[in-house]
């Protein structure tokens, strides 16, 4: 049930009619073509296939594989060959994609024992699509091209080539240049299709051509939503240049996406309506994003007329449903403000177009004229939510109902039950509503893994899509009002919630390149003196939940609401982030924001902390409180960190509670001190104390070991990993934690050279953290306690950002991480980061010896360096004992 997810997402963001197009066109010219009458020298024996092959082309798939399997064992050995492809496109028609995989595969092992190498490099590329619609994008590219940029002798791509086959050659780059876009790599999309493009120009190709044309389209449209995305992150945080840049890549993305749309449309017009209808329902989004509503609505009306006047001509199908339910949403999108977005199934818009209806309701009567249970679905429930939006919620709920029914089990099913949690809150029926809600997260639970490598732009609908579930089951369990004696299991059900959705939000981040490891002894109680909060933004409140440790291992949970807005805590937190960092201001300007914060969610359980002497305060934030030090708060006279020991994690259910243990504890530490400059010419100042910071280190922790500079490479980092078995690995260098996995990276002292300019430049190479994480999982003991990095920076107001700290902790399989917020003075980082090594040696806890390193520091300066910009921007994430 799972690998249909990656179907059912594509539904979600109303696009999957870009992808099977271009896969059934391949397909086409792969010897699938079912539309067209069977002759004599295709099968021998027409008389049974042809009844499959009339169900086929009647929409009724199902009906097609029962006949096809049904005559298998009655075929001649060539007509089983040609069965079994018809087949695999059947299989693809109704979503049974292992089915088409084991058919396939049999095709492949056929060919190759026959020696027919062409076709077996033809099977390859249609297995390579069929993986990539399960997510296994990685396995799809290895059979199109291999591990190597050259490609592989056995692979699809060089199969085509030394069979000098370029129908076959075309098909399998066009396939590579859509699977890089799927798995997130747009420059490497762009270089495959634009290949085909040439290619397919110069043997005069015409489905070639559209269907290349659609995928440049579809890349293009894919970078400008990401543009749009990061662009909300930097509206966000206040990043004025940030916002300019990603308003313009926005836009340059729209207007290469509308010419190769454009192009693919004068090309397509009056021969193929199929081709014709999907490339004006894809022109359509970019239109909405950059041209004016008169335009947008013009290319709809065109799509609406060619589908009217061509209806017969254009084959029932799955495809032909989805298209249809496309467009009726398309038609809504473009009456609600422009910062909508297709994805968003939530939004509502009181000014239903009469055509989304119309085309709503085409889409229910075709679904159940071929009998496909899934797109019927998908179009009762796309209408009751056009009456969810009337708020006709009789109406809603019934066509809703309708949607769950067909859905069954499967994993479209959450969607459904969500909108019928929002329909039955609406009327009131909080208790029902619940219930709805809960079966959705319970859906969402057991597919959370595959939503991490479903295709890098699906990803960015997270916040659409998945995260308002839990969001809104938790909202109703807090607001609940219930008798006393039930307020508690409340309580527990709304941080069950709450963590369902920071481990779906942190494999989101991750993405396919990790997955999370499995915590063999999570902390299931805390201990004595370790006090819990956990925090929730809400639209007009923060909900602030206090547990403490009880009798029995048990432990008590407590509601506060701090009644501000979340715009408000947003303003808040960033003054705050920007004041701490102004190392310069000797007013003091951050106390009042840090005192504010402070009253929001430490002062409401102060009594409560004291009579239970807690030492350790573990937060569990939501959004935007990840982004500063909690050691900063403020109570008007001291800071929290010199009350209490703090650590940070993203879910308990993540977190092991195993002790640091003091022997043979060593650092492995890295270090750049020289001037750095990365591609695009971003540059770095030295870190001139590094050296003495590693030096500190090996004194207070003998055995541990220190390279600085040229030796920081890659090939060196994984080499001492690989060899040696560290408890720490300790990296002082600059780098960044970005919106995305793909855009967390280390700065090394490795020097690489580009010579695409006049003038030969050296770049420091970047170390991703998708690839440390595989040198640290390489390592011969997968333990590693702690990692350190000490010259990081997250984006002010960016949760994205801070979010990557602890995915970086997890995917590298350490027990808790210890990194800076923001850019730090060298000089204080490497003497607090000596202190907290020599406390932990002395058998500290973590989170006590980092708040002993802390208060030193307070306890040691002169009042200009008491400023929490020297001191706080470390902070602890993971394991605290």
């Amino acid at each position: 049930m799972k690998n249909r997810l990656f179907y059912v997402l594509f539904v979600i963001s109303l696009s999957l009619c870009l992808y099977l197009g271009q896969v059934s066109l391949v397909f086409l010219n792969l010897g699938l073509n079912l539309g067209a009458s069977v002759s004599a020298s295709e099968v021998s024996n027409s008389k049974l296939i042809l009844p499959g092959l009339n169900d086929y082309k009647n929409g009724d798939f199902l009906g097609a594989i029962s006949k096809w399997k049904g005559v298998l064992n009655n075929l001649s050995h060539g007509d089983t060959v040609t069965v079994s492809k018809y087949l695999v496109r059947a299989y693809q028609q109704v979503g049974q994609i292992e089915n088409a995989i084991t058919t396939l595969n049999q095709l492949v092992a056929y060919y190759k024992k026959v020696g027919a190498r062409q076709e077996m490099g033809r099977m390859f590329t249609e297995l390579a699509q069929a993986y990539s619609s399960l997510g296994q994008r990685r396995k799809a590219i290895t059979l199109l091209c291999g591990d190597s940029e050259q490609c592989t002798s056995y692979s699809a791509v060089t199969i085509a080539r030394e069979s000098s086959d370029s129908i076959g050659e075309m098909s399998a780059i066009i396939s590579l240049g859509n699977t890089y876009r799927l798995q997130g790599d747009y420059n490497q999309s762009i270089k495959y299709l634009e290949q085909a493009l040439t290619n397919a120009k110069k043997y005069d190709y015409n489905s070639y051509i559209l269907s290349t044309l659609n995928g440049l389209g579809n890349t293009y449209v894919t970078l400008a939503k990401r543009s749009r995305r990061y662009l909300e992150f930097a509206i966000q945080t206040g990043d004025k240049t940030e916002e300019e840049k990603f308003t313009s890549s926005s836009r340059d993305f729209d207007n290469k996406a509308i010419s190769y749309f454009e192009a693919g449309l004068a090309l397509s017009r009056g021969q193929n309506s199929i081709n014709e209808l999907r490339l004006m329902i894809n022109l359509a989004v970019p239109y909405h994003h950059s041209r004016t509503v008169n335009e947008t609505k013009s290319i709809l009306q065109q799509a609406h007329n060619l589908l009217n006047l061509n209806s017969n001509s254009i084959p029932d199908s799955r495809d032909k449903a989805y298209a249809i339910i496309r467009l009726a949403n398309l038609y809504t999108l473009v009456t609600v403000p422009i910062k909508a977005k297709e994805t968003d199934a939530y939004s509502c818009s009181n000014q239903i177009p009469s055509e989304t209806i119309e085309l709503l309701q085409n889409a229910v009567t075709l679904s159940q004229r071929i009998k496909d249970k899934q797109s019927l679905a998908f179009a009762q429930g796309q209408l009751g939510h056009v009456y969810e939006c009337q708020k006709d919620y009789s109406k809603a709920l019934e066509l809703t109902q309708q949607a769950q029914l067909l859905a069954g089990i499967e994993p479209t099913h959450y969607l459904w039950d969500w909108q019928a949690g929002r329909i039955l809150q609406s009327q009131g029926k909080n208790t029902e509503a619940i219930a709805a809600y809960e079966t959705s997260v319970k859906a969402l639970n057991s597919i959370r893994g595959d939503l991490a490598i479903a295709g890098r732009d699906v990803q960015f609908d997270f916040r659409d899509t998945v995260e308002p579930v839990y969001r809104e089951l938790t909202k109703l369990y807090l607001e609940q009002e219930v008798q006393a004696n039930s307020q508690i299991k409340n309580l527990e059900f709304a941080l069950e919630t709450i963590d369902g959705l920071r481990v779906a939000e942190l494999q989101n981040y991750l993405g396919s390149d990790c997955t999370l490891p499995t915590i063999s002894k999570p902390v299931t109680r805390i201990n004595l003196h370790t006090a819990i909060i956990n925090t929730v933004i809400l639209e007009n409140r923060v909900a602030v939940i206090l547990t403490l440790p009880g009798n029995h291992n048990n432990s008590t949970s407590q509601l506060y609401w701090a009644f501000v807005t979340r715009s408000n805590v947003s303003s808040i937190i960033n003054d705050l982030r920007y004041n701490l960092e102004n190392r310069s201001d000797l007013t003091n300007a951050y106390q009042q924001k840090a005192s504010q914060v402070y009253d929001w969610l430490i002062r409401p359980f102060e009594q409560q902390l004291q009579q239970s002497k807690i030492e350790t305060l573990v937060f569990i934030h939501d959004g935007i409180f990840r982004t500063i030090p909690m050691a900063t708060l403020y109570d008007g006279n001291e800071f929290l960190v010199q009350k209490y020991a703090i650590a940070n994690t993203l879910s308990l259910t993540l977190t092991e509670q195993t002790q640091l243990s003091t022997q043979d504890l060593r650092v492995l530490a890295f270090g750049l001190t020289q001037r750095s400059v990365i591609e695009g010419s971003i540059y770095y100042e030295p870190l001139n104390y590094v050296k003495f910071e590693l030096d500190n280190i090996k004194s207070v922790l003998p055995g541990s070991k220190g390279l600085i500079d040229n030796a920081f490479t890659p090939e060196r980092l994984k080499q001492e990993l690989t060899q040696n078995n560290f408890p720490i690995i300790h990296l002082a260098t600059h780098g960044k934690f970005g919106i995305d996995s793909r855009d967390t990276f280390l700065v090394t002292g490795k020097l690489e050279s580009d010579v695409g300019t006049k003038k030969i430049k050296q770049y420091n190479e970047k170390l991703t953290m998708n690839k440390l994480y595989e040198f640290i999982r390489a390592r011969r003991n997968n333990s590693l306690e702690l990692l350190t990095l000490t010259a990081c920076e997250t984006a002010v107001g960016s949760d994205r950002d801070a979010l990557g700290i602890a995915g970086l902790s997890l995917q590298a399989g350490a027990r808790s991480i210890v990194a800076s917020l923001w850019q730090v003075d060298d000089e204080s980082t490497a003497r607090l980061i000596g202190s907290f090594y020599k406390h932990l040696r002395q058998g500290m806890s973590r989170a006590k010896a980092l708040q002993k390193a802390q208060k030193q520091w307070l306890q040691q300066n002169s009042n200009e360096r008491k400023h929490p910009g020297y001191w706080a921007p470390l902070i602890l994430v993971g394991n605290w004992f």
